[in-house]
């Protein structure tokens, strides 16, 4: 028999949560995913894996002003419809370019031309322009840097309302288990969503404190103020320049920075206002300076410069959400609730498997908890996260109320 006996306990630590580093580019019917299917793309490259093939283009024929389009296949529009789509690869040149088509059966359409370009001799092909937009989301998003993979969510090429709600329906079902399953903290919309008014309601399903669920929303000039009405702290919204490159998207910038925040004591999140942005266009200052304070005040991004400070990077201004408060604000609060959850509910089930030191509902048992919380919370200051200070207390709650009313814990100048 021994003469000493050792008790054994293991104490694991939690693995990091991911979620505030998993985001998502919408698509409809640009890649050859499935709808409500979604893949990781770990490089710029990866997309062309799944990049959906453009629709070939069987006949084109030009009379009095409208050209009349067959395709080799169905495309699967609606009947009567209109469709942005963008023509390309078609001879002569003059068929080419973005059009706003009407679906007149179901594999045609035709699209208004009021020059005749002359009898096509190579017929090219046709995407709808929304299905272009995965391709410039993921070019912008790169451009950023490589320090963050994304996701690519498909939800097919479907109706902008159907879209929506098939978004609906996968974010219900992605945070009906908590943050701890929860797949994707923020989304990328394509930007004709911008006037889409399920597209405004689902965003302020998760205006809660609590909500861990954003969106990145391209707007315009003569749409912005609808959204500045709805206050929503969901959405990142923001303008393009007027003459962007077709290979931009600009709002892919600030996106993507705002997955590759980590962080840590030696890598403190920045405020998210004035970051540089890589790859896309600022918007114009001459003769704009009272749009663009419009902007400001209303709670508007835009790419800007760093003129002022003599740098000729371009710069995000001024990384708010609707709300009115800085993406910081509320990057805080999903760290801090996502970090509090995790620790204290490690420290509960390390709790249940020690014979050492066993976690009782008990004081000694909540002052564990505390301490640990404590801790959490003093990571958060180290981090950049949470401003002032985070104070200890063993009171009783009508001790702590006392002290509260007295001042003994406000903040100090």
């Amino acid at each position: 028999m021994a003469i000493v006996n050792i008790n054994v306990s293991v104490t694991n630590p939690p693995k990091p949560s991911q979620l505030l580093k998993s985001g998502a580019m919408i698509s409809m019917g640009g890649t050859t995913l499935n709808a409500g299917e979604y893949q990781l793309l770990t490089s710029e490259t990866d997309l062309a894996d799944i990049l959906a093939p453009a629709k070939t283009i069987s006949t084109l024929a030009w009379a009095t002003g409208v050209v009349t389009v067959t395709l080799a296949a169905a495309h699967g529009w609606t009947n009567g419809s209109q469709v942005p789509v963008i023509i390309s690869g078609a001879t002569p040149a003059g068929y080419n370019g973005a059009y706003t088509a009407t679906v007149t059966g179901t594999n045609t359409f035709t699209y208004p031309l009021t020059t005749n370009p002359g009898t096509a001799t190579a017929m090219g092909t046709v995407k709808t322009v929304v299905q272009n937009e995965i391709s410039q989301m993921n070019t912008s998003f790169w451009a950023q840097g490589k320090t963050r993979a994304v996701y690519v969510l498909e939800l097919g090429d479907v109706s902008m309302t159907d879209a929506v709600e098939a978004l609906t329906t996968f974010i219900a079902e992605d945070v009906s288990l908590g943050n701890t399953y929860q797949k994707f903290f923020s989304y990328l919309v394509p930007r004709e969503w911008d006037s889409v008014a399920e597209f405004k309601t689902l965003t302020g399903l998760y205006t809660s404190p609590g909500s861990l669920v954003y969106f990145f929303v391209t707007s315009t000039i003569a749409t912005y103020e609808a959204w500045t009405a709805t206050k929503n702290k969901t959405v990142f919204a923001g303008v393009e320049a007027p003459d962007i490159p077709a290979s931009e998207f600009s709002m892919a910038g600030p996106f993507q920075s705002s997955l590759a925040n980590d962080p840590g004591s030696s890598n403190m999140v920045p405020p998210m206002s004035y970051r540089f942005m890589y790859g896309l266009t600022e918007y114009p200052l001459e003769g704009n300076s009272a749009l663009l304070k419009s902007l400001q005040d209303s709670n508007i991004n835009y790419i800007g410069t760093g003129a002022e400070g003599g740098l000729s990077n371009k710069v995000l201004f001024t990384g708010r959400m609707l709300d009115g408060n800085p993406f910081n604000y509320w990057y805080s609060v999903a760290w801090t609730e996502i970090n509090l959850e995790l620790d204290l509910a490690n420290e509960i089930i390390n709790g249940s498997n020690t014979t050492v030191n066993p976690l009782y509902y008990e004081q000694k048992g909540i002052d564990r908890l505390q301490r640990r919380a404590l801790k959490t919370l003093r990571n958060g200051i180290s981090y950049g996260l949470i401003l002032g200070r985070v104070i200890d207390t063993q009171l009783t709650q009508e001790d702590f109320n006392t002290e509260y009313d007295k001042g003994t814990y406000a903040a100090t100048p």
